[in-house]
């Protein structure tokens, strides 16, 4: 075929082409525009909820398939047909209703609801329901009879928006029996009880959040199979008598911002920071809890791969019935009744200091009906320490398993107990160092060292009591209080040589290390007693 032939071809295709592009103009612009509208409501409406749910919120909803109803408020006006409900206006006893088997959005442009019997918000049956905030919009339960919440949703519930939500409830603030997700918006809710409540599970993405709750702050329900939580970023302050986040379930947080305080002094009521009664995972976010009972529990797991923590806690720092894990983060426990509770603890890295006033990090199996039953002692639970700078400040033991304890790594400080009846590092099974470096001091009476080292291991207990910094072996340490019991175990010092223990210029102490575990001075030997756990479940 030759060149003419081709071009020729070409020339009629080209034309053919345009021609049918001409005759059907109009109905590609009309998909193109309808292709681009539903992209535009996906991405400023839609969601994947990603929870438990059989029933996953829609994220494929298209609204402009339905209609808008603009509506001014006075009293009641209840939605009985799927679409878009836009309010203005103020209504000083009334409420929102819907009842319809279809999908609802509901837009607050400024709203203020006074309801004195009923929810606010009150749906009652929908397949989907939005809320939409734009400006700022007040809503207020004022019965004194028991409601489930100002805005209370019997189906799944999503709120986002640029605008503000203001809630005063005598009972809980925002409810779903549902999947409850949220995803932008400024709330600050008043709550008589819990400020927002999800049963099946609640899922945040972003937002702030004031919430000042005389019950839990943002808790689920359901116990059987479900009641997840879910926080992927926001800013959330919290005031709570109870508990600040709470999970029937499991809790993963990735982002965010928490400025959680706790109030109960009960014995029979939980005021935990975030609480979870299945696993609890956090992988970032920072973190400011000031709890009267623990500031971060699990009654499964509790694993941290990041994340900024300044804790005070009037029991446990961080606790978990079964593990905890710290893979990374920056933890600070400034005050606590012990410090990290668990039955099998891993450090594998992170930033970890801890100030308790009892045992620092306490390994004990968690059978106890009043807490962490840190009177249970069992061959099988263990503190690991794999890497991580670790810094414990207790007045009860300082690295007390009532199992054993494996370091392979890492850089441990421990400023140990002033009385004869602890000891900077306890343990009832085994204490194996392969490999880090560990520093503790203590009193003498019950200090214990290493039943197994590859790297050099001594403990030396001193008839005198000191407070000033030492040296031992080009090792310097400065306690933060005072001492007559040094443990040090460091690949720096070397098997088969001598060293001595200067103490403010003097030398009160030279140890020749025959072996890769080596002890001076006498002490009991006897091990710290089982401390008693305790708290709240």
């Amino acid at each position: 075929m030759n060149k003419k032939i081709i071009i020729t071809l070409v020339v009629v295709l080209v034309l053919l082409i345009g021609c049918i592009l001409y005759l059907y103009k109009d109905k590609i612009m009309n998909a193109l525009s309808t292709n681009e509208s539903t992209m535009e409501v996906t991405d400023s409406d839609a969601i994947m909820v990603t929870t438990t749910s059989d029933t996953e919120m829609d994220s494929d909803i298209d609204w402009s398939k339905y209609s808008t109803t603009n509506v001014t408020l006075d009293g009641d006006y209840t939605i009985t047909s799927g679409g878009i409900y836009s309010f203005t206006g103020i209504t000083s006893d009334g409420s929102i209703i819907v009842n319809t088997t279809d999908n609802v959005k509901i837009i607050l442009n400024g709203v203020e609801i006074t309801s004195s019997d009923s929810p606010a918000i009150n749906v009652v049956t929908a397949k989907n329901v939005y809320i939409e905030l734009n400006g700022t919009n007040t809503l207020s339960s004022t019965t004194t009879s028991e409601l489930d919440g100002c805005i209370y949703s019997k189906d799944d519930l999503l709120i986002y928006g640029d605008g503000t939500l203001n809630i005063n409830s005598n009972y809980d603030g925002i409810v779903s029996t549902d999947d409850l997700v949220i995803k932008s918006g400024t709330y600050n809710i008043k709550s008589s009880d819990d400020g927002i409540r999800g049963k099946d599970s609640v899922t945040i993405y972003g937002g702030t959040f004031t919430i000042n709750a005389s019950g839990d702050g943002i808790k689920t329900t359901n116990e059987k199979e479900k009641g997840s939580i879910t926080i992927k970023g926001g800013t959330f302050t919290i005031n709570a008598v109870n508990d600040g986040i709470q999970s029937s379930s499991t809790i993963n947080i990735s982002d965010g911002k928490f400025t959680i305080k706790t109030s109960s002094t009960s014995s029979t009521e939980s005021a935990k920071g975030i609480k979870a009664t299945g696993d609890l995972q956090i992988s970032g976010g920072t973190y400011n809890l000031t709890t009267t009972d623990d500031s971060i529990h699990s009654n499964g797991s509790v694993s941290i791969t990041g994340g900024t923590f300044t804790i005070s806690s009037g029991d446990d720092g961080i606790h978990a019935d079964s593990t905890v894990i710290i893979d990374d983060g920056t933890i600070t426990i400034t005050k606590s009744y012990e410090g990290i509770e668990g039955a099998y603890i891993t450090i594998n890295g992170g930033t970890i200091k801890v100030t308790s006033s009892d045992d620092g990090i306490n390994v004990s199996d968690g059978t106890s009906s009043t807490g962490m039953g840190g009177n249970t002692s069992s061959s099988s639970i263990y503190l690991k320490i794999t890497g991580g700078n670790i810094y414990v400040n207790a007045t009860g033991d300082g690295l007390d398993a009532n199992g054993s304890i494996y370091i392979t790594g890492g850089t441990v400080y421990v400023d140990g107990p002033t009385a004869n009846n602890n000891a900077a590092i306890d343990y009832d099974s085994k204490f194996e160092i392969t490999g880090g470096t560990v520093i503790a001091v203590g009193y003498s009476g019950m200090a214990e060292n290493a039943t197994s080292a590859t790297q050099a291991t001594v403990l030396i207990n001193l008839s005198t009591t000191y407070s000033k910094a030492f040296t031992f072996g080009g090792i310097t340490y400065t306690p933060s209080k005072s001492y007559n019991s040094v443990f040090i175990s460091s690949s720096e010092l070397s098997v088969g040589s001598s060293y001595s223990l200067t103490i403010g210029g003097s030398t009160v102490s030279t140890v020749s290390l025959s072996s890769t575990i080596t002890s001076s001075g006498t002490s009991s030997g006897m091990g710290g007693a089982p401390s008693n756990g305790g708290g709240r479940r």
